[in-house]
C-alpha cells in the first residue's frame, strides 16, 4: 500500500520532462524561425534599398548617356565591340585637316563607358545603333532592287534556327498582313478571320482581330501566326517555354527592331550576320573594310541606351533601357525624344552579342543561300 503513492508520483515526473523537453523543442523552433524570417527580411530590405538606389545609379547614367547622343556630331561609326561612337568634326579633327569622304579614317576610342562613379553608387552602359537593325514596320511584300526587306527577313529567320518549308514564309507573310491596312490576307499570311477561330493555338483565351497597323513593341510580334517566345528571343531566354523537343533557336530579336522611321538598315552598323544576309558575295569584303575603319559612316539618329546602376559593393543592380531619336532644337542645338522606355530591363547589353561568334558556335547557324 505505501508504493502506490511513489509510483503515481514517478509516472507524473516522467509526463512533466515530455512536456518541458516538448516546450523547449517547440521555443527552439520557433526562434529559429523567427530568426530566419528577420534575417529573410533585412535582405529583402537590403535588396530593395540597394536596387532602388541602383536606378537612382542608372537614371543618373541614362542621362549621362543622353549626353552623347543630343550633341552636335557629323558622323556615327562602329566601335569595337557593337558599339557606336559619335564622331565630331570639330573635335576630332585639327583645324585645317579635314579629311575628303572614301580617305582612311582612324576611328577615335569611345568615352569610358563603365563604371563610372558618382556618389557612393557607379553606373555602366552601352549605346547602340538602332538603325543597324532590320526594321519590320517596313517590311514589304514586293521583291525587288527598291524593296529586298520580305527576302532578308525569311533568310533571318532560317539563320537563327526556324526550319525551312512554310514556317518562315506563314511568319513573314504574316507580319506583312499584321501591319498592312487591308483585310487581304497573303498565301501564307493571316487577317483577322485566322486569330478569331485560331487564337487558343497562339496561346490566347479570347479571340482577337488582326491589327492592321505598325507594331508598337516587340512582345507584339507574340500575337503574330506562326511565332512563339523562343523564335523571337531565343530557346535560351528567360521567355522560352524549355520545350525539350522544341528546336534550337538563336533568336531573331538583337537583329530586328519597331523603333525609328529608317526603311533600310545601315549596313556600317549592323551586325556581321544581317550583313551577311543583305549582300552574301560582298559581305567578307565589307566586314574586313569595316573593322579597319577605312571608310566614312553615315548619320544615325536613332539609338538603344542600356545602363546599369548599382552602389558599390552590392550584390544588385537596376538596369534601364531606352530608344531614343535624335532632334533637332533652333535654340539648344540638339535633343532627343523617346521611343520607348523601361526602367526595370531584364538584359543588359544583349544586342552586342550578336556582334561576336555570329559563325561560330552552335547557336547562330549559317545563311541558307
Amino acid at each position: 500500500m505505501k508504493r502506490e503513492p511513489e509510483l503515481k508520483w514517478r509516472d507524473e515526473s516522467g509526463i512533466a520532462l515530455l512536456l518541458v523537453l516538448f516546450v523547449v523543442s517547440l521555443l527552439m523552433v520557433l526562434a529559429a524561425e523567427f530568426m530566419f524570417t528577420t534575417h529573410m527580411e533585412v535582405d529583402v530590405t537590403q535588396n530593395f534599398k540597394e536596387n532602388l538606389e541602383g536606378y537612382y545609379y542608372a537614371l543618373a547614367g541614362f542621362q549621362y548617356a543622353l549626353t552623347e547622343v543630343i550633341g552636335q556630331y557629323n558622323l556615327t561609326y562602329l566601335a569595337p565591340g557593337g558599339q557606336i561612337g559619335f564622331y565630331r568634326n570639330w573635335f576630332h579633327e585639327p583645324e585645317g585637316q579635314k579629311p575628303e569622304e572614301g580617305d582612311p579614317v582612324d576611328w577615335p576610342s569611345c568615352p569610358n563607358r563603365e563604371n563610372i562613379r558618382i556618389g557612393e553608387g557607379a553606373f555602366d552602359y552601352v549605346i547602340t545603333d538602332e538603325e543597324g537593325r532590320l526594321n519590320i514596320n517596313y517590311i514589304q511584300a514586293t521583291q525587288g532592287a527598291a524593296s529586298d526587306t520580305r527576302r532578308v527577313f525569311r533568310e533571318l529567320l532560317l539563320a537563327t534556327g526556324v526550319e525551312e518549308g512554310d514556317h518562315p514564309d506563314i511568319i513573314t507573310d504574316s507580319i506583312i498582313d499584321w501591319i498592312d491596312r487591308n483585310d487581304l490576307h497573303l498565301l501564307n499570311g493571316a487577317e483577322s478571320d485566322w486569330y478569331e477561330h485560331n487564337y487558343a493555338e497562339m496561346g490566347f483565351s479570347e479571340p482577337y482581330a488582326c491589327k492592321n497597323d505598325r507594331f508598337d513593341t516587340l512582345d507584339e510580334l507574340l500575337m503574330v501566326r506562326g511565332m512563339a517566345p523562343e523564335i523571337l528571343y531565343g530557346s535560351d531566354s528567360i521567355y522560352s517555354r524549355q520545350d525539350p523537343d522544341a528546336p534550337n533557336y538563336a533568336g531573331i530579336a538583337p537583329y530586328i527592331t519597331i523603333y525609328g522611321f529608317h526603311r533600310k538598315v545601315n549596313k556600317i552598323t549592323a551586325p556581321p550576320l544581317l550583313v551577311r544576309i543583305m549582300d552574301p558575295e560582298k559581305a567578307d569584303e565589307f566586314l574586313q573594310d569595316r573593322q579597319q575603319a577605312k571608310k566614312y559612316s553615315s548619320k544615325s539618329k536613332t539609338f538603344r541606351i542600356e545602363v546599369r546602376g548599382y552602389r558599390a559593393g552590392s550584390r544588385t543592380d537596376h538596369r534601364i533601357m531606352a530608344v531614343v531619336r535624335q532632334t533637332q532644337r533652333s535654340k539648344s542645338g540638339g535633343g532627343a525624344e523617346i521611343l520607348y522606355w523601361n526602367d526595370n530591363a531584364t538584359g543588359y547589353g544583349d544586342g552586342l552579342k550578336a556582334f561576336s561568334g555570329y559563325d561560330s558556335g552552335d547557336r547562330i547557324f549559317q545563311v541558307v543561300q
